[in-house]
């Protein structure tokens, strides 16, 4: 091999590395795009259903406004716990902070 071959060859091979590397980089997006969607999704999903649900509570049963109060502190539960302790303590904080002010 002369030095002119060995020099296109190292520039193709440049060349396909680096469309291997942004084909790389575009799919680790594409997965992280995906990991982060659904959880929004779902979450979405399950606010509107509980606004219908509340829309739709009869407030004069206690037994249907008994379930449907377990079914929030379950669902607020759930998301304390995906929530960082900080953002939660902050938020809780503010909680206590316009009570106080509102009395």
């Amino acid at each position: 091999m002369s030095n002119e071959e060995m020099q296109k060859e190292l520039e193709s091979l440049r060349s396909e590395v680096a469309s291997l590397s942004k084909a790389r980089a575009r799919e680790q997006k594409k997965a992280k795009a995906e990991e982060e969607t659904p959880p929004a999704a779902e979450s979405g999903v399950a606010e509107a259903a509980s606004v219908v649900e509340a829309a739709a509570i009869d407030v004069n049963d206690p037994d249907v406004v008994q379930t449907h109060m377990d079914n929030l502190l379950e669902q607020l539960e759930r998301e304390i716990k995906d929530m960082p302790a900080v953002t939660t303590l902050a938020v809780f904080s503010l909680g206590v902070l316009f009570g106080r002010l509102l009395r």
